[in-house]
């Protein structure tokens, strides 16, 4: 077989749009057109995104061609996605709207854009042929784009799933009905079974799509280096990333009320930053626990501001999804964090493949979301007593550069 040179690769989440979903696919986009190959990148002319980051967009190699493909889309004059908070209160007509979404829009909100970039991607391989097609998910739709390809021509095609499918919590959560569970379930099987190479983040993701195909391979979410390296760290605790209403860590909040309350010397010195998009039930907890003065919600920023305050920050938190069932996603922002070689505490479910990661490079203190007493006892080590660990051990791994590479060299094997 002929080497791999054209490259087709389906991303929904691309710039300007901003959040960690970007960063993946814009970094290993921009490496293999660096390395020379011919790098297609199909994308939404009018996508519906949270947040918007144009410095990503001067980021985006030169040699990259930017197919901008438009689609109806359910709700496209709405920003936000419908399933963006779950778990919030919501009144009779979004109920309806979820109900509708997630069992007459299979995979996903996405799938009429996916077929319209199918109906695209076969006219522009007849005309030139493309040798390999890569598609991410989430959204998961855009699978069923290499599903399709796959079966009319026969080209190469890697599914690279940045989160589970029908494992996730998301689509857990979701109000589906048994027929549209099943067909979940068919789609994610037929798309397993037919692509040539499976590529995930996580390990345990990986154990689990082995049972219906074995040539998976894990590729985590990785770094890249700061630019500069960190003044002295403010005392600040940052957060960076969405808050959904499922990642609500009420211990850290009681924990917070606490301290402030019996402790002067915590009272003077702790604030938490937060810069993301919060859901509201959150906000509303902290205000109703008079810790607002300490916990501060500053709204999304541009990657490169946001780096530059994980590198100055005295610690970091990090929030997983109070689910058991996403004990298989590593959020893609512990990557980032490591790069800022700060401690982290971090919240999320246990035993789970974040918390592995914790443990194997000393990132700082993991914690479940009623572990109180752990977290209480981390905040007073880290703010009252100065007593912050080393972080970041053995991560070099990670860097992008070098899962880029290995991501290259798992594209040349199959030719």
């Amino acid at each position: 077989m002929a080497d791999i040179k054209r490259i087709a690769i389906m991303v929904y989440y691309w710039p300007p749009s901003g959040g960690s979903g970007v960063q993946r696919w814009l970094f290993l986009a921009n490496h293999f057109a660096a390395k020379g190959l011919d790098i297609s990148v199909f994308v939404p002319k009018r996508p519906r995104i949270a947040q918007k980051d144009e410095t990503l967009s001067q980021r985006v190699h030169s040699g990259i061609t930017e197919v901008k493909i438009d689609s109806w889309e359910p709700l496209q004059h709405s920003n936000k996605p419908i399933g963006e908070n779950l778990g919030e209160k919501r009144g009779m007509l979004k109920r309806f709207m979820l109900w509708v979404r997630a069992n007459f829009f299979i995979p996903d909100a996405r799938v009429y854009w996916a077929k319209a970039v199918t109906h695209v991607f076969l006219e522009q391989h007849k005309q030139n042929p493309y040798d390999l097609i890569i598609t991410s998910g989430p959204p998961h739709s855009l699978h069923l784009i290499g599903l399709q390809a796959k079966q009319q021509t026969g080209v190469l095609w890697i599914a690279d799933f940045r989160d589970p499918w029908t494992g996730f919590f998301q689509n857990r959560s979701l109000p589906l009905n048994k027929k549209a569970k099943q067909k979940h379930k068919q789609l994610e099987q037929k798309v397993l079974q037919h692509a040539d190479r499976t590529v995930v983040t996580a390990p345990s993701l990986k154990a689990d799509f082995k049972r219906h195909n074995s040539n998976v391979t894990l590729l985590t979410n990785g770094y890249e280096k700061p630019k500069s390296s960190a003044t002295a760290p403010s005392g600040a605790m940052v957060y960076a990333g969405s808050l959904k209403a499922q990642q609500n860590p009420t211990a850290l909040w009681m924990a917070i009320a606490s301290l402030i309350k019996s402790n002067t010397t915590f009272s003077k010195v702790f604030s938490l930053n937060i810069y993301g998009n919060v859901a509201t039930s959150i906000k509303a907890e902290v205000k109703s626990l008079d810790i607002d003065k300490h916990v501060r919600f500053l709204g999304y920023k541009p990657k490169e501001v946001i780096d530059t305050h994980l590198t100055n920050a005295k610690a970091l938190l990090l929030l997983g999804i109070n689910m058991p069932m996403t004990a298989n996603v590593i959020h893609g922002k512990l990557f980032e964090y490591m790069a800022a070689q700060r401690p982290v505490l971090g919240i999320g479910p246990k035993p789970s493949d974040m918390q592995f990661l914790f443990d194997t490079h000393q990132l700082g203190v993991y914690a479940s979301f009623s572990e109180n007493t752990l977290i209480e006892e981390t905040l007073i080590d880290w703010f009252v007593n100065n007593n912050l660990p080393q972080s970041s051990k053995g991560i070099t791994s990670y860097e992008r550069n070098v899962i880029a590479q290995d991501y290259l060299d798992l594209i040349r094997s199959l030719s």
